[in-house]
Order: structure tokens, then C-alpha cells, then sequence
């Protein structure tokens, strides 16, 4: 099992693709960000709260095709003139929030059995806390804003990965 933190998220202008894809798909359409973003790179936003996130609104598999997307964090100031430069992205705001992660072992190549047992680790987390509370209900609710892995690059050719799970 993964230890599990918290972390305090803001509001983010996020610029973002969305496609239902299965696991076939995922890696071309991964990709197919990126090379988006290359095209005109955007400003940074420093730390977690600046890296990009991939949503699972639903599990790619060979049974299912998500939907997933891909989402990069830009300055709320800059946010609406950089949507322009980017037709094939939507601008939207995410609300702050709490989430629940796990460091992911790797350098962005996460595979299924990192993610499973870093569900499991969540899984768990929430139960202990949901028992921990008393009265007080605490539910991890992704299907609010979605079950994520964020990719942190902390260098030329190193990222950091997190699974995780918005919270209320």
C-alpha cells in the first residue's frame, strides 16, 4: 500500500481536451496534447497546482472508452486570450478543493497495477477517516471532479506522478 496525504488545491483556469478513447487510445491521445501544447507552449505555473492532470471520468479498458481528459493549468489572467491561441482546447474553471494522493513510483510511465494499488491505498485512507470522524461524514467524491494522475516534470527529462482523488 501507498501512503496517502492531502493537499489543498485552488481555483484553476484549466484549458483542457476531452475524448471518450480505450485503452488502445490512450497513449495517441496523451500525445496528442502534448503535441497541442508544443505548438505554442504556455506560461508556467509553478508547483502541483501549475502541472498537467489527466481526468478519468471513467476507466479506458477494453470495455470502455472513458471519457478521459487532459487538462493544463494557465493564469486566470491570461486564461481567456491563451483559449483563443488553442481552438482545439476548452477553457473551464475548476473549483478549489482537497484531494487525496499517493506519489506514484516512475518517471510519468504509470502502469494499471500502480493505479489499482494506489486505489486501494485511497480506498482505505477514506474508510480509516470516514471511522476516524464520528459524526461527520468524509466521502471521496470523484465523480465531481474526477479521479486524477498529475505529472510534475522536475526536470528536462524527469516528471513526478500522483494518483489522486478530490474530496469533501
Amino acid at each position: 500500500m501507498y501512503e496517502v496525504a492531502t493537499r489543498e488545491m485552488p481555483e484553476r483556469s484549466l484549458l483542457c481536451l476531452k475524448r471518450n478513447v480505450d485503452e488502445q487510445g490512450m497513449w495517441a491521445f496523451g500525445k496528442e496534447f502534448i503535441a497541442i501544447l508544443r505548438e505554442r507552449p504556455l506560461p508556467k505555473i509553478e508547483g502541483r497546482e501549475g502541472a498537467s492532470f489527466c481526468i478519468y471520468w471513467g476507466w479506458p479498458s477494453a470495455d470502455s472508452d472513458g471519457p478521459v481528459e487532459w487538462c493544463r493549468p494557465v493564469p486566470e489572467a491570461e486564461a481567456h486570450a491563451l483559449a483563443e491561441h488553442y481552438p482545439k482546447l476548452t477553457l473551464r474553471t475548476e473549483p478549489a478543493h482537497r484531494e487525496a494522493f499517493v506519489a506514484l513510483p516512475g518517471s510519468g510511465l504509470v502502469s494499471g497495477v500502480h493505479i489499482q494499488l494506489a486505489a486501494e491505498s485511497l480506498s482505505a485512507w477514506a474508510q480509516e477517516q470516514e471511522q476516524g470522524i464520528g459524526d461527520k461524514q468524509l466521502t471521496l467524491k470523484p465523480e465531481d471532479l474526477g479521479e486524477r494522475i498529475t505529472y510534475l516534470a522536475t526536470g528536462p527529462a524527469s516528471v513526478d506522478c500522483d494518483f489522486a482523488v478530490p474530496f469533501a
